[in-house]
């Protein structure tokens, strides 16, 4: 008989009496995305609508019955794929959009979301609408998206510049994850391939098979540095991987799920090594830890819901006091619900319990964006979660430079793309006029080759003249 793994993470449980945010028309988009993102002060919820695309923004201190038209962002000229909380930033959003575009709105705390609420940025250049975002976990206003024009950029959002673009992929892109530091990204794709890329060169660092399944899976980069993939097996049956980042060709563990038809939603918690995995259209949310090479199954979360996508609180908004380590906000769409689930580890004494809650990433970066486009990297600044619990949540502005790189690199930048082009532009006209001058030599030499046909000819011709006539004057003589 097998023992069962010691683990005080065993015994997580989710209430069964949850809060609800009713009366939502939730998104019901066939995309493959969680359509909620959560921080401490908002939730956001992308909405279904006819014509365009929003979503919802509502505030974590008033949940129940919401005025669904008073909180929409509606700006968008088509469906929405995706939203995501800056993480050192509660007041800033960016979306994903079909037209193509990446939005970043600016929520106040004092008015929320405005009538005619317009963005604070925007990011052009996806030739397709764009899947999926993701901001860096250390560098401030850095933003990662990927398109279905088959490429992935990361964005300095302030400027509205890219910084880094990365290509490649055969097929679609169906998710991407930042190492610790943000120096490399993982990637997973429809073309059954894993890849790894330098988040700076945007080169292909490493690349291995995936999942051999043309289903959509996900990828999450562990705090040790192995890779975690959520995906299906070639019997399509839903299953976890790892895989060594130094050698992608083979899998280091594989722990199988079940065998539901839903795509799986991994939400990875580097500080305690847990894994929160949903599926679409379950109703449950499986416990899993991540402990020296292996994936161990712990518990699960039942309810009677099923869910079309989940947001899941950042660490800074948890409630230490009921030794809460999680909180999922569960879609529901049939019955138009955003349920809230508080994930707890029961524990008998009052007192804070400092083994669930180590250091963890704070508000503030470790870099900017113009220090992460010049090369460089950083882990995230780490602070005690009391101290965390202590500060006020940031309400910092937002101000965009209107597609212009920050200081003198900027200018440096203009200046030698200027340069490019122009060199570009001048070996094109190298070109031009040597396959003229190419043209002009193989004529001539084909006129040579005519004339000394000609002069041969009359040579011969010379000749055969010449024989004739000294063969008539020895006649003559004759």
């Amino acid at each position: 008989m097998q023992a069962v793994r010691t683990s005080k993470f065993r015994h997580i449980f989710g209430d069964r009496n949850v809060k609800s945010y009713n009366g939502v028309p939730i998104s019901k988009n066939a995309h493959e995305q969680d359509f909620c993102s959560v921080n401490p002060k908002f939730v956001a919820v992308v909405a279904e609508q006819i014509g365009g695309g929003a979503f919802f923004v509502f505030r974590t201190d008033k949940v129940g019955g919401v005025d669904t038209g008073s909180c929409k962002i509606s700006k968008h000229n088509g469906a929405v794929y995706d939203i995501r909380w800056n993480p050192f930033n509660d007041n800033l959003i960016g979306s994903a959009c079909d037209d193509g575009l990446i939005r970043l709105w600016n929520i106040t705390d004092e008015k929320g979301v405005e009538p005619n609420h317009e963005p604070v940025q925007t990011l052009k250049g996806h030739g397709k609408r764009v899947g999926g975002l993701l901001w860096h976990p250390s560098a401030d206003n850095v933003l990662a998206s990927w398109s279905y024009d088959n490429m992935v950029k990361l964005w300095n959002a302030e400027s509205s510049q890219v910084i880094t673009e990365m290509e490649g992929f055969t097929n679609q892109i169906t998710d991407f994850d930042f190492t610790m530091d943000g120096s490399q990204m993982a990637t997973t794709c429809k073309d059954k391939k894993l890849r790894i890329f330098d988040t700076h060169t945007g080169s292909v660092a490493m690349e291995g098979p995936g999942h051999n399944n043309m289903k959509v899976s996900r990828v999450r980069m562990l705090k040790n540095g192995t890779i975690l993939t959520a995906g299906f097996s070639s019997m399509s049956s839903r299953c976890l991987r790892l895989y060594d980042p130094r050698n992608l060709s083979g899998i280091l563990k594989e722990e199988a799920v079940d065998n539901a038809n839903g795509s799986l939603f991994p939400y990875y918690d580097p500080d305690l090594n847990l894994l929160f995995l949903a599926g679409k259209g379950d109703a449950n949310i499986k416990f899993y830890e991540l402990d020296n090479g292996g994936i161990f199954y712990l518990n699960q979360y039942m309810s009677g819901d099923a869910q079309r996508g989940l947001g899941m609180m950042p660490k800074r908004g948890l409630d230490s006091g009921i030794n809460e380590i999680a909180r999922a906000y569960k879609l529901n769409v049939a019955k138009k619900l955003v349920n809230v689930v508080p994930l707890k580890v029961p524990r008998q004494s009052k007192a804070f319990a400092d083994d669930l809650y180590p250091d963890t990433a704070g508000y503030q970066p470790a870099i900017n964006a113009q220090e992460f486009a010049e090369g460089k990297n950083a882990q995230p600044k780490l602070v005690s979660f009391l101290e965390l619990q202590s500060a006020n949540a940031t309400s910092k502005g937002f101000t965009a430079t209107e597609a212009k790189v920050n200081g003198e690199a900027g200018a440096e930048i203009a200046a030698l793309k200027k340069e490019v082009a122009a060199l570009k532009t001048e070996v094109g006209d190298v070109r031009s006029s040597l396959k003229e001058k190419t043209g002009e030599v193989e004529e001539l030499r084909k006129e040579n080759e005519e004339l000394k046909g000609k002069l041969k000819s009359c040579q011969e011709e010379i000749a055969e003249l010449q024989k004739n006539g000294i063969e008539a004057s020895q006649v003559g003589s004759d």
